[in-house]
């Protein structure tokens, strides 16, 4: 089974890239799976597909193939794990776990056997060669490429930070899938996000030269030009599309049925056909000194991505 993860900066257009791979023929849609256990499962967050994690039958089948069900200590089990091991701080050890101590050597090894139990159990269940895992954070992605067999395809969405920057600094974002509707999405300041985004995209660098086959988007380029972005994305990736692979896809938007991702923005639960249309409200909105902070904070890559200089968003692929 082939897994796509997703690795970028959130608020960057993850969920809608992930639903639009995972209804390609052959492809799944897990979401953000790093959040299934600590989330998700724990809190009983809604499933794509509407209905509480507890009473969806695709994740009970899921769940009871790889651990005889989601019974709270397993659950709280791999969260405690993915507490002591997935974390930003511990990328030199998952580098090179033999420089790590022998503790953490075993905790990684327990947790890395319970998302190879995962995502084997996701495949069997859903009968898809492709799993598309939305989870974004480099950390986990330096975790999981330790599994024996796992033929990871890394792709890097990118977004302009200052964006990205306007878009996590927006309040009062309720989160759709939580029982409490009335719980926001957290905020971050622009000069916060900036260092996040910088830091996430020179992981994902790195991430890209040690994976053979990888790609690189940009959000905007999605919007712009769906279909073309995609084929050369999965091309880049070694999986070139077939004939029938992006049927879904127009020039100018989507159309999804319900899926079962998890986690991710509230567009988990749009369906139909979808017009893409590039959110730049930070051109308008973002204040002048946010915008200077951001820009400073971030501009080599802004150079690197076209979006600053020659190349300006919208302009090209930037699957390279």
């Amino acid at each position: 089974m082939h897994v796509v993860y997703i690795v970028g900066c959130g608020r960057s257009g993850s969920t809608l890239l992930e639903r639009m791979l995972g209804a390609i023929p052959g492809f799944t849609n897990g979401g953000e799976l790093i959040n299934i256990f600590p989330r998700v499962a724990l809190e009983d967050q809604r499933c794509g597909c509407g209905q509480p994690f507890s009473v969806c039958p695709f994740w009970q089948s899921v769940g009871e193939r790889a651990f005889g069900g989601w019974d709270r200590h397993t659950v709280q089990r791999i969260t405690d794990l993915q507490q002591s091991v997935s974390r930003q701080r511990h990328i030199p050890f998952l580098l090179e776990p033999r420089t790590a101590p022998r503790r953490f050597r075993e905790l990684l090894a327990e947790y890395i056997a319970a998302y190879r139990d995962l995502y084997t159990s996701i495949a069997e269940v859903s009968g898809a060669r492709a799993l598309v895992d939305a989870s974004k954070s480099p950390a986990q992605l330096f975790a999981l490429r330790k599994i024996r067999g796992l033929d990871v395809r890394v792709l890097n969405l990118v977004r302009d930070s200052r964006g990205v920057a306007h878009s996590w600094n927006k309040s009062g974002i309720n989160l759709p899938h939580v029982h409490d509707r009335q719980r926001s999405m957290p905020t971050y300041t622009p000069r916060r996000t900036a260092i996040i985004w910088s830091t996430f995209q020179l992981e994902a660098a790195l991430l890209r030269a040690l994976s053979p086959q990888s790609s690189r988007i940009r959000y905007e380029d999605l919007v712009a030009s769906p279909r073309r972005t995609l084929e050369m994305a999965l091309a880049s990736m070694g999986l070139p599309a077939q004939p029938d692979w992006l049927e879904h896809v127009d020039e100018s938007g989507v159309t999804l049925g319900s899926s079962h991702g998890i986690a991710g923005s509230r567009s988990r639960f749009t369906t139909g056909r979808i017009a893409l249309q590039l959110d730049d409200d930070w051109r308008s909105t973002l204040s002048p000194v946010s915008r200077r902070v951001v820009t400073a904070l971030t501009l080599p890559q802004l150079i690197r991505y076209g979006y600053v200089g020659r190349q300006r968003a919208g302009g090209h692929c930037g699957c390279g």
